[in-house]
């Protein structure tokens, strides 16, 4: 039931306060046709507007099924409209951009019926009204009474409780007012039908019940409700207020179901289609709105291009000069600071005249001093943390300590720079050396690309063949023109290297050599030419007279390097055990790069560097020196010099080469002659019992013969019985003659033998023992020295002859000065847990300062001593770059900030206007039910349709006008690597932000939009 009860309404205008319903009351059927007559300006459409919820009473209260108004919120006022109330108005109040079908399904849009639901119930309603088969047609297609037709079609689609129809046939001639009446009686057979209208006799004919209204109060009413009625349909509310109070939780929820929402795709529906009524205007707008999109594309696709440009320089030169950290290396540091600052304490700032400081010393002890760097736990830390700074690198190279011994493929030529030089003698060798020299691979003919295929392909082109596809695969590197430096040829053993030495001395000498161009070679003559690889350890060989070393029992071989021997024969040598490698392709610096990162004329990969670490790592020199750490596997000697006595001299003697030591015995033979012949050795018995300790058995048979011989026949007992004493009581032998002590000797311990002569020596005489002294001298003076005597003689030395003669002893010695790491080194072992260097490949100059930021984490993470030290020359120089760059950054922000502020405030205006033309569209909406919220989405959805047009026309304006941009720009700047750019993600990017920006400005638009009075809405034109 629908009950009005004193119902007020005042309208002030100025300070004039006018009542369009003054008290009205009365109460409606749920189904009966209701017609309000009165004169223009009595309050009948204030009244309907109140019923339909369109408008606010002043005072009094509307009462709808028992429930009171006067608490109705604006989602609750939506929903009446949407759910229980139609709306019939006289000028129709059609969408004129929607088609009639489309107008139909919008109230059952609001109310979330699906797609496919409001579609049907739609076209039924429009069939019951006679218009099934007009669906698709605009409104202005269509007669008045059809477009009447339609408003009904779209009052009942949502089947509502009651129907509201504000002069209906206002504008319709009599024939179609009749069928509108008639359709209008049919519907009031089921709900209230409430209509306002002029003409009476239409009221008459077809109203159930006529209500007159005079100044906004009811003068008459033809069919009341009766006292009965009114109770019935009181006690009905009731009882649904009640059952409603009790279910009160299923009605909050049902509620929230029917609450009225608009999606944003009808929204956007509309708003399309209402834009579509106005292509021009649309077109102009979104043109005028892509003006500042395209100034903002067309900044940052020259900003990108520019930046493009840098990021490769930066690239490319970081390929070139990457952030090294050596395992040795200066402190430049400490260099640069020694030579920049004084070091005195003292101010003589008010003195008159100019003191000095004396800081050479300390500089020069700084260019001095190295610095070394544990990289063996750094490598390990990278390894652990790879993930931290992975994204900040395009490669880490690790270069460790050994020499690449590579050969042409006959193995008679060695590609090494170096080595090439080393041959043209002493004058030359230093050349090569200082070719080597570079950390970053100097002149050298061989250098590891770095691991990192995408950039390799942005810096060279193939020319010829293809990037190695393993690890004995190289690349031969041109020139950017094509060209290879006739140094190259002669280092890769393609020209005859003998002729380099001439070409040397004519340049030194008078500064000419033979110009004549050589002939250009077939990309075909270096496709496929082969080298021969070996491993510096390859080169080492067990030592052919079988030397060996012992440690901890274990007898080990002693190596010498074969290229040192009598008769090497490299060339059979080298193809014998090389690992064949092959040039797979021919690559060239591609056009406009601004730096490439391989050094040499061959690239190799780091597959080939692994390769020779694995077969070091399986080497057996090189296993043997790092098992016997603290032996010399090339001498067999420790390391740290031994200091050897006279009882081991011969161990140093042994070491020596035989040819050396034949020399030292025939001059050591000539001296002993001279000097014991004025002085003979053996003058007492201590000297004498010096030589018997270093006499053979047979010498010592010799002369015990001769002792015996000059003894006293009854002391035979006593020197057998003092030689018993030593053996021990129950020793097995048993010594009673000559013969019998002769026999045993070899078995004799030293001590034992001298018990024998010295118990001899006793027994005999003075005189007896002085002629055994002078044939022991003439013994000596006839012997030639051999490393046994000469053993002897050293014996014989007091120590600082003898100290004497090891210092020359250890002179002669190969490899006394060697160390593990030198030996190591000098065997061409390297191992991939200690690399010599790692070189970081920063992307970029941030990636780089990320990267530092790595580094001075690991330093605060480790002790003092192991913290890592380098200089960043490169860093130093580009940082100043880095600010341009940032400067031009800033300025093109400031650019994009203006023309971002324009596009909005023309955004907004326009939308301002499109408010403006769509009020009477805001009302037929609020009308239906739709909430404020939904007239805002409305406008909101026509801004960001016209920010997309406006983001498409500033991409494809922007796209149109690069290509003679770019030609502009490389005419300009002669540099082809220099183009603007506008990437996809920018692209869309730039569309969202215009659609962002056209959001923006029209919030304040939809704001007005979605408080405009519906009544007043509807009333405009």
């Amino acid at each position: 039931m629908l009950e009005l009860k004193s119902i007020v309404k005042t309208y002030e205008t100025g300070d004039t306060v006018v009542k369009a319903l003054d008290g009205v009351s009365l109460c409606f059927r749920e189904n009966e046709f209701v017609s309000i007559l009165g004169a223009s300006g009595c309050g009948k459409t204030t009244m309907l507007n109140i019923i339909g919820g369109l408008d606010r009473y002043t005072s009094g209260d509307l009462i709808i099924n028992g429930r009171s108004t006067k608490l109705f919120k604006d989602g609750d006022w939506d929903t009446y409209r949407n759910h229980s109330v139609g709306f019939v108005f006289q000028s129709y109040n059609l969408i004129p951009h929607q088609t009639v079908l489309a107008n139909v399904e919008l109230a059952l849009t609001l109310s979330g019926v699906s797609k496919s639901e409001r579609r049907k119930r739609a076209t039924e309603a429009l069939a019951k009204v006679g218009l099934g088969d007009q669906l698709h047609k605009k409104p202005n297609q269509m007669s008045g009474g059809q477009m009447q037709r339609v408003a009904i079609a779209r009052a009942l689609v949502n089947n509502p409780d009651i129907l509201l129809a504000d002069e209906p046939t206002g504008a319709l001639d009599t024939t179609t007012s009749v069928q509108i009446m008639e359709l209008l009686s049919e519907v009031a057979k089921d709900r209230l039908v409430i209509m306002v209208t002029h003409n009476p006799e239409l009221a008459e004919e077809y109203s159930s019940r006529i209500v007159r209204l005079r100044d906004g109060q009811v003068i008459g009413d033809t069919n009341p409700l009766t006292e009965e009625e009114y109770a019935a349909l009181s006690k009905e509310n009731e009882e649904k207020a009640i059952a409603a109070q009790k279910e009160k939780k299923a009605r909050k929820q049902k509620k929230a179901e029917q609450k009225t929402s608009m999606s944003f795709f009808t929204a956007l529906s509309l708003s399309l289609n209402n834009l579509l009524t106005k292509k021009g205007r649309t077109i102009l707008t979104s043109f005028a709105g892509s003006i500042g999109i395209i100034g903002i594309a067309l900044i940052l696709s020259l900003s990108n291009g520019i930046q493009a440009y840098i990021d490769q320089v930066q690239e490319d030169t970081l390929s070139t000069y990457p952030l090294t950290i050596q395992k040795e290396t200066q402190d430049f540091t400490s260099m640069l600071s020694a030579m920049t600052e004084v070091n005195s304490t003292e101010d003589y700032s008010e003195s008159n005249q100019i003191h000095v400081d004396d800081s050479l010393g300390t500089m020069m002890s700084a260019m001095s001093a190295t610095v070394e760097n544990n990289l063996k736990d750094f490598k390990a830390y990278l390894d652990a943390h790879y993930d931290e700074i992975e994204d900040y690198v395009s490669d880490i190279q690790y270069t460790y300590d050994f020499d690449l011994q590579i050969f042409t493929a006959d193995g008679k030529t060695q590609v090494n720079p170096t080595a090439i030089f080393k041959n043209m003698g002493e004058a030359f060798s230093s050349v090569g050396e200082m070719m080597e020299m570079s950390p970053m691979g100097g002149m050298g003919v061989m250098s590891e690309m770095i691991d990192n295929q995408e950039l390799l392909d942005q810096q060279y082109d193939v020319i010829a063949g293809n990037w190695p596809s393993s690890p004995d695969e190289v690349v031969l590197v041109v020139s950017s023109n094509n060209q290879i430096s006739k140094m190259a040829l002669y280092m890769l053993g393609v020209l005859d290297q003998s002729e380099l030495e001439d070409i040397m001395e004519a340049l030194m000498t008078n500064g000419e050599y033979d110009t004549t161009p050589i002939e250009p070679y077939d990309y075909d003559y270096f496709l496929n030419m082969k080298f021969l690889l070996l491993n510096t350890a390859d080169f080492f060989v067990e030592s052919p007279v079988g030397a060996t070393y012992t440690v901890d029992g274990t007898e080990y071989k002693v190596w010498n390097d074969i290229r040192d021997s009598f008769g090497y024969d490299q060339a059979a040598f080298v193809t014998e055990n090389g690992t064949e490698l092959k040039i797979s392709g021919i690559i060239r610096p591609k056009s406009g790069v601004a730096a490439t990162s391989i050094n040499g004329a061959i690239g190799y990969t780091k597959g080939l560097t692994k390769m020779i670490l694995d077969a070091n790592a399986e080497n057996e020199v090189i296993d043997q020196q790092k098992q016997t750490p603290n032996h010399n596997v090339l001498t067999g000697l420790p390391f740290e010099r031994t200091v050897y006595t006279k009882e081991n001299i011969g161990e140093l003697i042994r070491t020596i080469d035989a040819a050396k030591m034949d020399s030292i015995y025939a001059a050591m033979t000539a001296r002993v002659k001279e000097v014991y012949e004025a002085n003979p050795p053996v003058t007492n018995a201590e000297s004498f019992m010096g030589f018997v300790s270093f006499m053979s058995d047979t010498e010592l048979t010799a002369l015990l013969e001769n002792m015996f011989a000059a003894a006293p026949a009854p002391t035979h007992p006593v020197v057998f019985g003092a030689l018993a004493g030593t053996l021990g009581e129950n020793s097995p032998i048993i010594v009673d003659s000559l013969e019998d002590l002769t026999k045993v000797l070899p078995i004799l311990t030293t001590e034992q033998r001298m018990t024998v002569v010295g118990t001899l020596m006793q027994v005999c005489g003075e005189e007896a023992m002085q002629n055994i002294y002078d044939a022991m001298n003439q013994i000596i003076m006839d012997m030639e020295v051999d490393e046994n005597t000469f053993v002897i003689l050293l014996q014989m030395m007091d120590d600082a002859q003898f100290a004497e003669t090891q210092d020359m002893l250890y002179q002669m010695a190969p490899q006394t000065d060697a160390t593990l790491e030198s030996t190591l080194k000098t065997l061409g072992d390297a191992e991939q847990a200690e690399p010599a260097s790692i070189n970081f490949y920063a992307k970029d100059f941030e990636s780089k300062d990320n990267i530092e930021a790595f580094i001075s984490d690991y330093n605060n993470s480790v002790d003092e001593i192991d913290k890592l030290q380098y200089t960043d020359v490169v860093g130093v120089m580009m940082s100043s770059v880095t600010i341009i760059i940032n400067v031009i950054s800033y300025v093109l922000i400031a650019f994009v900030s203006i023309s971002l502020v324009v596009s909005s405030i023309m955004i907004g205006i326009i939308t301002y206007i499109s408010v403006l033309e769509r009020t009477k569209e805001i009302g037929i909406l609020r009308a239906i039910g739709a909430s404020k919220g939904d007239i805002s989405r409305v406008f909101n959805a026509e801004t960001l349709i016209v920010g997309f047009i406006a983001g498409l026309f500033g991409v494809g304006g922007t796209l149109a006008l690069i290509i003679p941009i770019n030609a502009i720009i490389q005419t300009l700047s002669g540099i082809a690597n220099i183009r603007a750019i506008l990437p996809l993600g920018a692209a869309l990017i730039l569309v969202a932000i215009s659609m962002g920006l056209t959001l923006i400005a029209g919030i304040i638009p939809s704001r007005v939009a979605s408080k405009k009075d519906p009544v007043e809405a509807l009333r405009s034109e």
